[in-house]
């Protein structure tokens, strides 16, 4: 059983590493034995020196990668992207989507532009990351690839103040069950993560926000991101080989809730 964990010879991307959800889950693909490379969601300084700083972890466990900052929902970028980790690492058999734009305004409010910039990040951007590296494992024939698309309990559960980003997580479960039916018969696995409020993740809020998130949550904490990526592994190693179109929610039974 331990062998069918093993992601030993694996070439995998993981978009978003520079979030705390993205980079536990590349460092966790790395330790369970895969090459990683990983990208930004958006080219922000910020973002590019912790996708920078994932790669140093990934390096230092004697795994090869790459950093690479990209705007995730510019076409040209990610299919770049897929090439230079097919070039660089010898092929892709794992694509990880852990984009997350938050954004939270009253739909009155909400400018049209604001709520497509929200929407084309965080479904536009796995769709296109699905899209290109899907078709790379289709005719690479890889009959073990695996697509992980993080999304959110907010795809789940609506919130007030969150119209865009809530349309978008759902979307996100929605693609995923969709590109799953599509390319089963080619062998690729397509699901998603379902991911509760996490530490380190915008979503989280301030100090008072998360007060009553805890107090809400039957956990009576946040999710650690290591506590998502131990899934991850589960979902990109052969352990899950008959498991697609799946939602794994790892919310800490937030969603139990009425």
């Amino acid at each position: 059983m331990r062998d069918k964990f093993s992601l030993d010879g694996k070439r995998a991307l993981v978009i978003g590493a520079s979030n705390a959800i993205g980079r536990a889950i590349a460092v966790a693909l790395a330790e369970a034995g895969a090459d990683v490379a990983v990208a930004t969601t958006t080219p922000l300084k910020d973002e590019e020196t912790a996708a920078n700083s994932c790669a140093n972890e990934i390096w230092a466990l004697d795994r090869k990668g790459f950093a690479q900052a990209i705007e995730a929902a510019d076409e040209a970028d990610v299919n770049a992207l897929i090439e230079r980790t097919v070039a660089e690492l010898g092929g892709i058999e794992l694509l990880v989507n852990a984009h997350d734009l938050p954004f939270a305004k009253p739909a009155p409010e909400t400018d049209f532009a604001e709520w497509r910039r929200v929407i084309d990040v965080n479904l536009g951007g796995p769709f296109l990351a699905c899209r290109a590296a899907g078709q790379r494992m289709l005719a690479d024939g890889h009959p073990g690839g695996s697509i992980i698309n993080v999304a959110s309990v907010l795809g789940e559960r609506g919130l007030a103040n969150g119209a865009a980003y809530c349309s978008a997580q759902a979307g996100v479960l929605n693609l995923t069950r969709a590109l799953a039916l599509e390319w089963a018969r080619g062998g690729v696995r397509v699901n998603a993560i379902g991911a509760g409020w996490t530490e380190g993740m915008a979503m989280a809020g301030d100090d008072e926000s998360r007060a009553k998130l805890e107090r809400y949550l039957p956990y009576k904490r946040l999710a650690r991101p290591d506590e998502i990526a131990g899934i991850a592994v589960y979902l990109a190693s052969d352990v899950s080989a008959y498991l697609t179109g799946q939602v794994v929610w790892v919310e800490g039974g937030a969603l139990s809730h009425v």
